[in-house]
């Protein structure tokens, strides 16, 4: 369903105790929404009969099994409510309650609706005083064997996806992957891989991640490849884990050759190729950097590391941009790294990895600062620092969530950015080759000599609170740091 973000009959809004109330001179339709487990993958939008939304709600982390008060002022007509699940495996206990005007005064009608089972997507539809009989329109992909098929759809919207196979030489089983073009997508238009994470599914990303609404809006092609089964069973891009350490798939190979495919047949363009992913998505693409920066020219990785040694053997053809976003409360792929780990094996912290693509690519520090924060109830802030350089014309970007754990902002988690938009934002950056419009403080990167702290006193870098990190070449960049890290 193509969603018009138009609110409707938005009058006297006011907010009492945690719960928000509208005055009207309407129908007055009360929703209660009660949140349940993970209550940061829950949301649902109201939409009237003429596919204009009405009113919506999203779940935030850290709210779970609390309760939320809405009163929308509406004409008399049909409406239907679109329930969504970010994970697919329903609300967790969550639900609505919606009290609906029966048309004399003082009287309504409670229903109740949960998205229950295995599901992220579900509709509820119902009568406000309508003197017609509702039927509503749903717009989605209506062939069964889609990967996206609908059952809710009344009629198709053309957006139905196929895995589609590719051969990978020297491999006797085809590869898999999911692939969206948009409709009249220009010749040699920009290609992005989004890459699952560890026992993911490329259709997992593809639904939360919503690049395709980017796709749409900037005009990009994407390929969603699908992990192969590794010898635990569980689905995986082969990045060098200790668990792995038996299988032998060179996802390098398939990811380079499925590029070089798609450029071909889809007439897309080989220099604004990109790769992002969450997890073991971002530890490939930190893989591909290394081995494969011929092919694509710039990464994003979402709570991503490398495993420890990997730079040591990391000889990139070309200079890449890289973009991360990590949590400082990280719990699968910690902030700080590991040095003993015997599932995973041991890896870099973050603050490791971005030391070494900045010295990789000659960067230079140009600005850090907090982020707004725009939603002070999901128990996080964004840090970001940008360092950039004019000699090999790259970026470094690292956006520290502190508070944040292994999430992808935007959808669970921290809230006051989107995660899909920051790295298509950073991929448009590389396109638009303006990595050098700003002037490095230096053409060689200059090395941090001590920090001290308001009073002038040194202290340990990373020391939580207000500092200021010395350069060798006498350059300063202050830093405000709520977690030690």
């Amino acid at each position: 369903m193509k969603k018009t973000h138009t609110l409707l009959f938005s009058l006297f809004l006011f907010i009492f105790n945690g719960h928000i109330y509208a005055q009207c001179d309407m129908n007055e339709v009360t929703i209660n929404t009660i949140t349940g487990n993970w209550a940061e993958e829950m949301s649902w939008v109201l939409y009237n009969n003429n596919n204009i939304v009405v009113g919506e709600f999203q779940g935030e982390g850290g709210f779970n099994n609390t309760e939320y008060i809405q009163e929308f002022c509406l004409e008399s007509g049909c409406y239907i409510i679109e329930a969504l699940d970010s994970w697919g495996d329903g609300w967790n206990g969550g639900e609505i309650n919606i009290q609906i005007p029966t048309g004399v005064p003082g009287e309504s009608v409670v229903d109740v609706y949960s998205l229950t089972g295995d599901s992220d997507l579900g509709y509820y539809g119902f009568d406000l005083l309508s003197i017609e009989v509702c039927e509503f329109n749903i717009f989605g992909c209506t062939n069964q064997s889609a990967v996206n098929y609908n059952e809710f759809a009344t009629e198709d919207d053309s957006s139905c996806m196929f895995m589609e196979q590719f051969n990978v030489t020297g491999y006797s089983n085809p590869r898999e992957y999911l692939f969206y073009k948009p409709e009249y997508l220009p010749a040699q238009a920009p290609l992005v891989f989004v890459v699952h994470g560890y026992s993911g599914s490329a259709l997992d990303i593809m639904n939360y991640s919503g690049f395709e609404n980017l796709a749409d809006e900037h005009g990009f092609a994407i390929c969603y490849p699908q992990g192969s089964i590794d010898s635990e069973g569980n689905t995986f891009f082969n990045v060098g884990y200790a668990i792995n350490e038996s299988d032998t798939v060179d996802d390098v190979k398939f990811f380079q050759e499925l590029a070089t495919h798609l450029q071909e047949s889809h007439n897309l363009s080989v220099e604004n190729t990109f790769s992002t992913g969450m997890s073991n998505g971002g530890d490939m693409c930190y893989k591909l950097a290394c081995e494969a920066s011929e092919t694509f020219s710039a990464f994003g990785s979402v709570a991503g590391s490398m495993i420890n040694g990997q730079e040591l053997d990391c000889n990139p053809s070309s200079f890449s941009s890289i973009i991360e976003i990590h949590g400082t409360n990280d719990d699968v792929t910690y902030y700080q790294g590991e040095s003993d780990n015997s599932y995973w094996g041991s890896y870099l912290g973050v603050n490791e990895i971005i030391s070494f693509w900045v010295d990789n690519n000659s960067c230079s520090p140009t600005e850090s600062y907090y982020l707004p924060n725009t939603s002070i109830t999901d128990g996080s802030q964004v840090y970001t620092e940008k360092y950039y350089s004019n000699s090999t014309n790259t970026a470094i970007w690292l956006f520290k969530v502190e508070g944040g754990g292994h999430d992808w902002p935007g959808v669970w988690g921290n809230m006051d950015i989107d995660a899909s938009e920051e790295i298509w934002n950073f991929f448009q950056l590389v396109i638009d080759q303006g990595l050098n419009v700003l002037d490095p403080v230096n053409e060689k990167t200059p090395t941090i000599l001590y920090s001290i702290d308001v009073l002038g006193r040194k202290v340990i870098r990373g020391t939580r609170g207000f500092t200021i990190d010395i350069f060798d070449d006498g350059s300063a960049i202050k830093r405000i740091s709520l977690n030690e890290n």
